[in-house]
This record gives C-alpha cells, structure tokens and sequence, in this order.
C-alpha cells in the first residue's frame, strides 16, 4: 500500500511537472508573437505612443457607505442648496431665485456604482463654463493614452548640401500650445529639441521659404458664443489653431527704472511680428496702471509703474497664432545662427521630401495648465488636437465627434451633450453634471497612471491653482482637487474630494442663474466650499 501511494505520488509530481513545462513553453510562444505595437503613427498632431502601454494598479478604497450614511449626506447637501440659494435671493433682491437659478449636483463615490450616486437635478443640460476643461483633459486621455503627445514635424522639400538645406523648410501643424507657464512667455526652450536636431543635420542656411503647413486644423477665429469682440484682446480669448506659441499670447515684463524715467518692458515671445509702442513711466509713488493689447497694427504697452513696485507681468492674446509661431521660430532660428534666405508664409498640404526634425510634448505637460490654472487657449488646442488625431480633421466639429466618443468607450450617455470649443468659454456649451461626474469616476478608475496624472493637474483647495485662495482652513484644505469655472451667469466646481478615511467622492456642482454680478463670489462659491466641506467630513 505504501509502494502504491509513493508511486501515485511520483505520477502525479511527474504530471504537474509536465503541465507547468507546456504552459511555460505556451507563454514563451506568446511572448514570441505578441505585437509589441507600430511606430507608424503619422506626425503633426497629437499621437499616443506606440510602445504598450502600461497600466497601473489602481488602489481599492474602504467599502462604500452604508445607506443610512449616504441619506445623511444626502440631506444634509440639499440643506446647503437650499440654504445658499435662499441667500442669493436675498443678495440679488429677489432677481435671483429658486425659480431661475438652477443648480445641479451630482455626487457619487469613486468605484461604489449607483449605489452610491447622489443627484439633485444631475440631468439637467447646463452651461459649464471652464469645466468643460475636465471633459476635454479626460477625453485626451482616454483616446491617446497618458503617453499621447503632440508632435510638429520639420520637413525639407531639397536636400541638405554643405549646410544650406535647398529647398523650403516645411513645418507641419500639431497644434502644440507650445507653453511654460513658469517662463513669462519665453518658448525658445520649449523649441530647443527641434533647433539641436536641425543643426545637427547641419543645416547653416535655408534657401527657400520657412512654411507653416496648417494640415486640417481650423484657421484660428472666436468660436459661437464667444464673449464679444471687445474682450477677445484679453489672455482668455486667444485663438487656437494648428500653430501657436505662448499659448496664443504675448507676455509684458515691466520692472520701474529710474523715478521719471521709462520703465523697463520687455515682450515675449521676443519675435511676434507686429509693430510695437511702448510707454511705460516709473513714478515715485501712485498706483501700478499698466495697460496692454495688441491687434494687427500693433503692440500697445504703456502705463506707470511705481518705483518700489514688484515686476508686472501681462498676458494678452495675439489677433494671429499662426503667425506667432512663424515669427517666434524665425528669431530662434536667427539665434541658433541659421540664415533664412526666403520669407515666412502659410501653406496647406505643401510637398516635402524628408524629415528633418520631430518636435514631441507629452500631453501631460499641458493638464495641469489646463485644469489648475484654467488656461483657455491651452485647452482649446488639446481639444483641436485631439479631434486631429482621431478623426483626421483638426477642427471644433471634429472635436465634438472626439469628445463623443470617448464617452462611447466608456459607457456613458452623451444624450443632450454639446461641445463647441475645449475650454468652456462658450455660451453655447451643454453638460450634465451626471456626464462630467461619470466622466471623472472612469478616468480614476479605469488606469492607474492616467488617473494620477488627471489628479494631479487638478488646482488643489488652500494650496494650489484657482483654489489656491479657498477652502483654505478647516478639513477640506488639501483634500479637495477639483476645477473651478465661471462666465457670465454660470459658476461651477467639479472634481474630488476625499475623506481622512480615504473615501473619495466625485462631484459635480452647476449653476446657472441670471447675470447679477457679485453673486459669484458671494454666494456660489461659498456654496460650493461648503458642499465639499461636507463631503470631506462624511463618515461611515
């Protein structure tokens, strides 16, 4: 009987032995053909890379809340709606009331399903001014992946011989915001990468043109609903397009001289093209009065500036992205020590025959620009960008159809949902907070990397971006990362908040109501404060 069971024993080691041999010799066949990805993907647009992607473990939070807790809460949030919106009737002497002011809120808690969803008029279509940026930040990193980046190429139409390149310098559009929010405007570094490779081709000297071939991106103009045209010199209304540099804009340094004499201003990008009249005196004392603009006849910058006054610093936009880039590209160029012997001039579709230069920003670098500091014209070209690298058109249309899609992919409803430009400043824009608040959960849920990195470029409360100056005491200070917005007659926050337990909820606040100014500040956003406030502190 012992022999028997020694021997079974043996059979059955030789048996495992045997399964675990064939099952490695299957994976080590898999490996063998498994694709490991095409790096095919065209240039002049934003493209997710080609090596696989990796996808993080996304951490497991405590279980969800018990019933009783969530009706709790429940209540205790339409208390705060009801209470608030009470006040705005108060503040606006009745021209602000139930009645017309609409206020959606959708909460749910991250990874719980339905169970765990809160609404109060959710469904509603809504204008959701900068929110929007959550959309179009999550669409991008659903359709390209957090490894997705935009990518500008430098062709040549002639060769390269003893240092002249003999033909036109061909740059195809890929719609990089081409911005560094920490360098007052400056893009040289940013167009370094593609200056080293040029000249390490050993291009001296560029015969012909330098051509901005614009691809299918959209020629830049306001989008429908815009505000009117005598705002759309300011920073918020920069155009989008295939090109652009500093994001659209250019960027006024002024530091005080001597007292009684001229100011020291410098512009950046420093090659923009237009003609420049600049007027800025330093004064022993008074206010900082600086006035700035720019349309196609020129810069304007003038003003005082006290002399004991810290540098001011101004963004505006630029009436041409395009020729921005154009221009800022040529002085970098001039810089680098290469001749351009033709001119600068816009072309769609021009031939080339090589490659000499590939220009790559990761999309990341754009997020947090984006949702924290609420750029709009950045977020307007990830949105153009995005539509490019999908559908092949890089236009606002074909953004929306992106935006679409990404929703498809991800099970949620796009019933009612419009999108006319990526930042949220048009009038004209619809959402629900259900969309937005499902839209957030997947991305947190979905990859672990994608999430951190949509996390992380959220303005954070008390500490970072648009919330910097809010919720700034008391438990929601660092605890809720979120996006703000604001336009005429719409105020919103959406985002995460998360409990000292580690529960995270997603939420989404909008509220439109007639234009009575001061009710923003005054009623909304406490409103909102406090509504995240009771979050961070829900308990099982």
């Amino acid at each position: 009987m012992a022999e028997r069971k020694q021997s079974s024993s043996k059979s059955s080691y030789l048996r495992i032995a045997l399964i675990l041999a064939l099952n490695a010799a299957a994976v080590f066949a898999l490996w063998r053909i498994w694709p490991r990805g095409s790096s095919n993907a065209s240039a002049g647009s934003v493209q997710a890379a080609s090596a696989p992607r990796v996808v993080e473990e996304i951490p497991k939070g405590p279980p969800p809340l018990a019933p009783e807790a969530r009706n709790r809460l429940e209540r205790d949030l339409r208390a705060i709606v009801a209470e608030w919106v009470e006040r705005a009737r108060k503040e606006s002497k009745n021209k602000v009331h139930q009645g017309n002011a609409a206020v959606a809120l959708h909460v749910r808690e991250v990874g719980s399903g339905a169970v765990g969803e809160i609404a109060l008029g959710s469904d509603r279509l809504m204008r959701p001014a900068s929110n929007l940026k959550l959309i179009t930040t999550a669409a991008a990193l659903v359709l390209l992946g957090p490894d997705g980046a935009f990518r500008t190429r430098f062709d040549t139409s002639g060769p390269v011989v003893e240092g002249v390149l003999r033909g036109n310098l061909v740059v195809r559009a890929g719609a990089d915001p081409l911005y560094d929010s920490v360098a007052n405007g400056d893009v040289e570094h940013l167009l370094a990468p593609a200056l080293d490779q040029l000249v390490a081709q050993g291009v001296r000297v560029i015969a012909g043109d330098i051509v901005l071939d614009e691809g299918t991106y959209q020629t830049p103009a306001a989008a429908p609903q815009w505000p009117d045209a005598g705002q759309h010199w300011a920073e918020y209304c920069a155009l989008a397009g295939g090109f652009t540099a500093n994001r659209g804009c250019l960027t006024a340094v002024v530091s005080p001289g001597a007292v009684g004499g001229p100011a020291r201003v410098s512009l950046f990008p420093r090659e923009h093209g237009l003609a420049v009249n600049l007027g800025v005196r330093t004064e022993a004392k008074g206010k900082l009065d600086v006035q700035c603009g720019a349309k196609p006849s020129g810069v304007l910058v003038r003003g005082s500036i006290p002399a004991k006054s810290e540098t001011f610093v101004a963004s505006f936009s630029h009436p041409d992205p395009v020729e921005l880039f154009g221009n800022a590209l040529g002085g970098a160029l001039a810089r680098r020590g290469v001749v351009v012997q033709g001119r600068l001039r816009r072309e769609r579709n021009a031939p080339a025959q090589a490659t000499l230069a590939l220009l790559e920003t990761p999309i990341e670098r754009v997020l947090g620009p984006i949702n924290a500091d609420s750029t709009n014209a950045a977020a307007d070209q990830l949105f153009l960008a995005t539509a490019q690298a999908i559908t092949g058109q890089g236009t606002r249309a074909a953004g929306a159809q992106a935006t679409q899609l990404a929703l498809q992919r991800l099970g949620i409803s796009t019933d009612g949902l419009a999108q006319v430009d990526g930042s949220g400043l048009s009038r004209a824009n619809q959402v629900t907070a259900r969309q937005v608040v499902a839209l957030v959960e997947k991305v947190l849920t979905q990859d672990g990397r994608s999430a951190r990195m949509f996390l992380d470029s959220l303005a954070v409360a008390g500490e970072r971006g648009t919330l910097d100056d809010r919720m700034t005491k008391g438990p929601a200070r660092g605890r809720v990362r979120a996006k703000t917005g604001f336009i005429a007659g719409t105020s919103a926050l959406s985002g995460v908040a998360e409990t000292v337990e580690g529960r995270r909820f997603a939420f989404s606040i909008l509220v439109n109501y007639p234009d009575v100014g001061g009710l923003n500040p005054s009623v909304w956003k406490p409103m909102q404060d406090a509504l995240c406030e009771r979050l961070v502190e829900t308990r099982p």
